[in-house]
């Protein structure tokens, strides 16, 4: 019974782990302008996916000098907590979905995407 018991939790843990608290209008492309986060000034293109699985990808600016950044994401009481994929770096951010626009608030910055068809 106790051996019973043990698996039991285990399976509690790992299942418990493996559910991302997700908001389905979150998933997929969306379309806006990146900021200077210390003057608001408009700086170049951003899209930002996000995918069913977990991962958040960031393309910053255009053509050849488009940069792809690459995160894990969950999604606690309208936050979005990222995860770098290459430094391990954590940050959450506020957001809200309103028809087919997000808003991030970053660093005091409010920041607009229209989500693509």
């Amino acid at each position: 019974m106790k051996n019973l018991l043990i698996i039991f939790s285990c399976l509690m843990a790992l299942s418990c782990s493996s559910q991302k608290n997700e908001d389905p209008k979150l998933i997929g492309k969306w379309d806006g302008m990146l900021r200077d986060s210390e003057t608001a000034d408009t700086m170049g293109k951003i899209v930002l996916e996000f995918k069913a699985d977990g991962k958040f990808i960031q393309y910053v600016g255009e053509g050849k000098m488009q940069n792809t950044l690459e995160s894990t994401y969950t999604v606690k009481d309208h936050k979005i907590i990222a995860v770098d994929k290459a430094t391990n770096e954590k940050d959450e951010t506020d957001y809200v979905i309103k028809s087919d626009t997000l808003t991030i608030t970053y660093q005091g910055i409010e920041n607009k995407y229209v989500k693509r068809k």
